[in-house]
């Protein structure tokens, strides 16, 4: 009952701030106060009935909550937004009854019109949440940046914004929140996890190793963080120290398809031709378009110098990730052993390219955040 009490008071603003209504609200607010629920309800009925007074509703809805009647208030609360707006707790949880039904159309436009009329960060924090699942990042994007102007030390918002950057592959705005996250909050594995993967998707994998190292030390067995850090080991061609890392989170997570062909990368780089072989094609079974499988696939086959072969497998691996210049350095090196020195020098070619755009990339993202850090090598 306390939670409908406190919210009586701004029934009766709202009340005395709109035209006259055919409802004497005051009087039956003074009936719940008293304790006289049953009454209340039984006399907003009779006006609901009657005029569909929208004041009215609304009250009859919170009264309804407060019951735990939810079916109930649900549907006076979708009666009272067709005549008008709803004050903010009753928009939000509208939104929500929304999204639980399976209408986020309806649940978005409560969320923006709490939003606008409110400068809700709540209600913009819901509303990318709700863009996210229907899979619109770029929208989900901005209404985040709403939230920044809005709350731009919230550490909620901070973490949403960055968590959907990663997803866009824009490190440049993950970055510019993780490093001060990471800062504010140095006892957060998950803000060091973000921020080294951040790195990576930049270009500038050397950095990316210290906050990987520092996630994995504040939240030990992680796979996810496991994962990552294997990955940019790999990627310094550090694969003795990677591989324990990729071991370990597949006894964590044996069906992650990212670890197994991490590892198989790992156990190339260290002449573990048989084990990396098992693992590729294990990766590659259940995502036959991935990246880094069809690259230590494609490097295994170079050195079982069955070179036809791992051009096939090469040319997957830079389909998958057009961007690394890995994939095109192999590619030269197999048509060299082939004897197509055309082919091999187109692919060393694309190899610089891509290493210069690799390097031209970090060069911008530490221009635009601030951030320095070592080298990369992929």
């Amino acid at each position: 009952m306390r939670p409908l009490l406190a919210a009586l008071g701004l029934v009766l603003q709202a009340a005395s701030a709109a035209p006259p209504a055919p409802a004497d609200l005051a009087a039956i607010v003074t009936r719940i106060e008293k304790g006289d629920t049953a009454g209340a309800e039984r006399q907003l009925r009779r006006i609901v009935a009657a005029s569909g007074d929208p004041a009215a509703r609304q009250l009859l809805a919170r009264l309804y909550l407060d019951q735990k009647r939810e079916a109930e208030a649900v549907a006076e609360l979708r009666q009272a937004a067709l005549v008008g707006p709803l004050p903010r707790d009753l928009g939000l949880r509208l939104a929500a009854a929304e999204m639980a039904d399976g209408h986020p159309a309806l649940a978005e436009q409560q969320l923006r019109s709490v939003a606008t009329r409110y400068r809700s960060v709540r209600a913009l924090l819901q509303l990318a949440r709700l863009q996210t699942r229907q899979k619109d990042a770029a929208g989900a994007l901005a209404t985040l940046e709403q939230a920044r102007d809005l709350a731009p030390n919230a550490e909620e918002v901070l973490n949403a914004f960055a968590q959907v950057s990663l997803s866009l592959r824009a490190p440049v705005p993950a970055l510019q929140v993780l490093e001060p996250l990471a800062r504010m909050y140095p006892s957060v594995a998950q803000y060091r996890y973000m921020l080294g993967v951040a790195l990576m998707q930049a270009g500038d994998v050397q950095s990316a190793v210290s906050p990987l190292r520092e996630a994995d030390r504040l939240e030990p067995d992680r796979p996810l963080t496991l994962t990552a850090l294997g990955l940019a080991l790999n990627n310094l061609r550090t694969y003795a120290e990677a591989k324990p890392c990729l071991v370990r989170s597949l006894d964590l997570d044996p069906d992650a398809v990212d670890t197994l062909a991490a590892l198989a990368e790992s156990e190339q780089g260290l002449g573990e031709l048989e084990a990396a072989e098992t693992h590729a094609l294990r990766a590659l079974a259940r995502r036959s378009d991935h990246a880094i499988g069809n690259l230590a696939l494609g490097m295994v086959r170079m050195k079982q110098e069955r070179y036809e072969e791992a051009c096939a497998v090469l040319e997957r691996a830079l389909a998958a990730d057009p961007a690394s210049p890995t994939a095109p350095y192999q590619l030269s090196l197999a048509w060299a052993r082939r004897g197509d020195e055309a082919q091999s020098r187109k692919y060393l070619e694309l190899y610089r390219q891509k290493v210069r755009e690799l390097d031209l990339r970090v060069a911008e993202v530490r221009a635009k955040t601030g951030l320095s850090g070592g080298g990369m090598k992929r």
